[in-house]
């Protein structure tokens, strides 16, 4: 019900009026209302859902009170909800005529508008009820954001969400949506003070301790995403997916057993989660019990076929147990679910290395770095075993490759300086290797490691002296 019917209208005289006019429906019979009570008896029925119902009330309500430009607004709302933007603009068009100055007929043709994808002509619509607007300028800019974020207009939406905020720092559902969505784009300090907002005016809301976890979690300070959790679970002990939460952020943490103690509460509420089950394994797996990690990756299997992540566990755990064969198997079926993840292609390459299968390891490798380019170790380990394979020159050639795709990665130019100077391309070395001082000094030690003449190449130690950070 809009608030200025609320503000003439007793409850108990409205909810006798949506009685009397749903037995009406019933019988045929058409009863008058005024104009504040139809606006009453739609908005209930709304609030309730009944569409069908909503969309009989307003064509009544119009039949009595044709002249009525708030229930001619009333039947474009029940149109929007019914989905029908064009038939709502085309009603609100003609009142609009009629009352230009109504900010809520520019509130509804906007939403409209963002129905049909048109933000362009939304916006136009939302910024005449901005003008048009006496008061409540902080609701207007919440339905306004609220209606851009259903559009996909996020940032948009943030914007008017904050020019709200501005008007009143109080209102609890504008800092609600506000720390939703600087969490969804990645803002998470801003995310976190709107949060904390809203729980200094109203400290009980599970909800929102709940998102602050995650807010936190995401940012790595995983103790005040424990308080947080534990906030939201005192508050509403039946929220299982906060006992989840918990024990990804245990985990998160390293603390394994206090993981897989929570994720074994969560269990007794959602026996079925074969999620719930691959991450024990996969806690287990940290602890380096690779039987009770196996055990737990087969229940999830069990669960659901489709868990590719507990194929792909399973698999691990068999190559660690030198069962290469099997390990072949898991890891392909992991990728036969999902052949997009660059780890199941790397480990699957790993496991054919062992088998001195070259051709199906090379295979396996060039397919994750298709998919992971940016992901340094795979360049290097690929190298590495191609280097060993004494084909040097084709090692290069991807450690050239793995540069020029990552040119910010000291570590493939160090490795290189080594192959080089292996290779005897000292003036090519000495190139690479002063690009990657000047990257990272601190990681010049690992050519001596792979090349242990470069020690004693002067030229190698004049340039480490040139590079020397000053403080070191």
């Amino acid at each position: 019900m809009s608030e200025d019917a609320r503000d003439y209208l007793d409850e108990e005289e409205v909810f006798e009026a949506l009685d009397r006019f749903k037995a009406s429906i019933i019988t045929g019979e058409k009863l008058y209302f005024d104009i504040s009570l139809f606006e009453g008896i739609i908005d209930y029925l709304l609030e309730e859902g009944d569409i069908e119902t909503s969309e009989i009330a307003a064509s009544q309500a119009i039949c009595i009170h044709p002249n009525s430009v708030q229930l001619q607004v009333k039947r474009a709302q029940v149109l929007l909800n019914k989905g029908d933007a064009r038939e709502a603009l085309i009603n609100l068009n003609y009142v609009e005529q009629i009352e230009n100055h109504n900010p809520d007929i520019h509130l509804l043709k906007g939403t409209a508008y963002t129905i049909e994808g048109d933000v362009t002509n939304a916006i136009k619509a939302f910024n005449q009820a901005v003008e048009y607007a006496t008061d409540e300028l902080d609701e207007i800019f919440f339905h306004i954001g609220t209606s851009l974020i259903h559009a996909g207009e996020v940032e948009l939406a943030v914007e008017y969400l904050e020019r709200g905020h501005k008007i009143n720092p109080k209102n609890e559902s504008i800092l609600y949506e506000l720390g939703f969505f600087y969490d969804q784009l990645g803002q998470y300090k801003k995310s976190i003070d709107c949060y904390n907002k809203y729980l200094d005016i109203e400290p009980f809301s599970n909800t929102v301790w709940y998102n602050l976890g995650i807010t936190y979690n995401k940012l790595e300070q995983y103790k005040k995403a424990l308080e947080a959790y534990d906030y939201a679970l005192v508050l509403n002990e039946k929220l299982h997916q906060a006992v989840f939460n918990k024990s990804n952020t245990y985990a998160n943490m390293g603390r394994y057993r206090e993981a897989i103690s929570c994720y074994k509460e969560y269990l007794e509420g959602d026996p079925n989660n074969d999620e719930a089950y691959c991450y024990i394994g996969e806690c287990y797996l940290n602890l380096l019990k690779n039987k009770e990690a196996l055990s737990y990756y087969q229940k999830a299997i069990r669960i659901n076929q489709e868990n590719d992540n507990a194929w792909y566990g399973s698999g691990l755990i068999m190559w660690l147990e030198k069962r290469t064969q099997e390990s072949i198997v898991y890891l392909k079926k992991a990728i036969k679910i999902d052949d997009s993840i660059a780890d199941y292609w790397f480990s699957l390459g790993k496991v054919y290395v062992d088998e001195q299968r070259a051709d199906k390891a090379i295979k396996a490798i060039e397919k994750a770095l298709e998919l992971e380019p940016e992901n340094t170790e795979i360049w290097i380990y690929y190298a590495e075993i191609i280097y060993k394979s004494e084909n040097k020159r084709a090692a290069l050639k991807i450690l050239k490759r793995g540069c020029k795709i990552n040119p910010l990665s000291a570590n493939l130019k160090y490795l290189l300086t080594a192959y080089l100077l292996e290779t005897k391309n000292e003036k090519e070395a000495y190139n690479t290797f002063e690009k990657a001082l000047k990257l990272d000094f601190g990681q010049h030690n690992e050519i001596f490691a792979i090349c242990p003449k470069a020690a004693r190449n002067e030229t190698i130690k004049k340039l480490i002296d040139q590079n020397k950070p000053v403080n070191s």
